[in-house]
């Protein structure tokens, strides 16, 4: 995939009260990868009303990149989930054109893995999420796997950090080892020389050196127990860093966007249906293009300049403004207000990523 490829997440998760809580629960702890426009999200509470909710959960599940299969008893008592989307899933994973992850949220029979053959297991260790006190522990081990995953998809250099950051735990490991003989030949061989006589060691030039041995033997292992307690010495930068929150060039500037009205039908919130242009009402112009309902993770483009806000109210001062011509990630999609019966219109506001560096150009 290209590396500037935003990585769209599936959650292909049972309709359960217990999982559907777990599910919320890991994708709070997924936020990161959202913020840093790393991935964005796709579940099947975010169908809007009046759509064909097979038809959304197939659409999305054949262009997600990976697909999060959150396995309980009620995914596989589920004939839907376990036989219909379940070998959806594996099929892209084996036509590679998506990743399938599986997260074991509760303990069930290992014959599971039969339908879900050479795929990675989360959380760390294959233990179900219920069995981890506390759970952020095994959402913490989660999430990391994943974004693992996500980077290898993003990251042309992802291999090369792999073998780097093996390669430096193999030295870790000898350097830890080393510095443990290095210490134990060292004392014994200081409290041999030092358990004779002066006049003994006078008298033989060996002791001389075997003096100077001891010195060369504490430092040293002073030396790699140093490199061995700091593994960033063993760091080789490369050319396309790993995305961090405090990174200008990766994070961009967040926030809420006025993008415009619809008419207040049944399924107005419609992926794909059309904003309305008023030219009696100049401040109810769509403020993107194209001018349609977004879906999560789309790119569009500031129409004309438009205010970005840090509140979904879109009141109080703005945080910054959009440009005409600026890209931006659409992150959700939500009315400004509680929808009235007898009005017309429903006014729409969008969460917002400016564009950078891992946006489709």
């Amino acid at each position: 995939m290209p590396a500037t490829k935003v990585v769209k997440v599936f959650y292909c998760c049972s309709d359960s009260a217990q999982d559907e809580e777990m599910r919320q629960k890991l994708e709070n702890h997924l936020s990161l990868l959202k913020w840093e426009g790393v991935s964005t999200t796709w579940h099947r509470r975010m169908i809007s009303p009046g759509k064909d909710w097979k038809s959304e959960i197939d659409t999305n599940l054949k262009t997600a990149d990976i697909i999060l299969v959150l396995i309980s008893s009620d995914f596989i008592n589920s004939d839907y989930h376990w036989n219909i989307l379940g070998k959806q899933a594996m099929e892209q994973h084996r036509a590679k054109t998506s990743r399938v992850i599986t997260i074991l949220l509760s303990p069930v029979d290992n014959y599971w893995k039969v339908a879900f053959p050479n795929v990675k297991v989360l959380p760390k260790g294959e233990r179900p999420i219920t069995e981890w006190r506390p759970y952020n522990k095994a959402f913490a081990s989660i999430a990391t796997g994943i974004r693992e995953v996500a980077e290898e998809l993003t990251d042309s250099t992802y291999f090369i950090k792999k073998v780097l950051r093996w390669l430096r735990s193999i030295v870790i490991l000898v350097g830890n080892a080393a510095v443990n003989v290095f210490i134990y030949v060292g004392t014994v061989t200081f409290s041999y020389l030092f358990s004779r006589s002066a006049r003994f060691r006078k008298r033989n030039r060996v002791n001389k050196i075997s003096t100077g041995l001891v010195v060369v033997i504490i430092v040293g292992g002073i030396f790699i127990r140093f490199v061995s307690l700091s593994p960033d010495i063993l760091k080789i930068p490369l050319s396309a860093s790993k995305p961090t929150v405090n990174s200008a060039k990766t994070v961009s500037s967040t926030g809420w966007i006025w993008i415009g009205i619809v008419k207040n039908t049944s399924g107005s919130l419609s992926v794909g249906k059309s904003l309305i242009l008023q030219p009696a009402n100049p401040k109810y112009f769509p403020s993107i293009s194209p001018a349609v309902v977004p879906l999560s993770g789309a790119i569009v483009t500031v129409k004309y300049e438009v205010n970005l806000r840090n509140e979904n109210s879109l009141s109080g001062q703005p945080i910054g403004k959009l440009k005409k011509g600026e890209k931006l990630v659409i992150l959700k999609v939500e009315s400004l207000r509680n929808i009235n019966k007898n009005s017309p219109y429903i006014q729409l506001r969008a969460q917002v990523r400016k564009c950078n560096s891992t946006c489709n150009k």
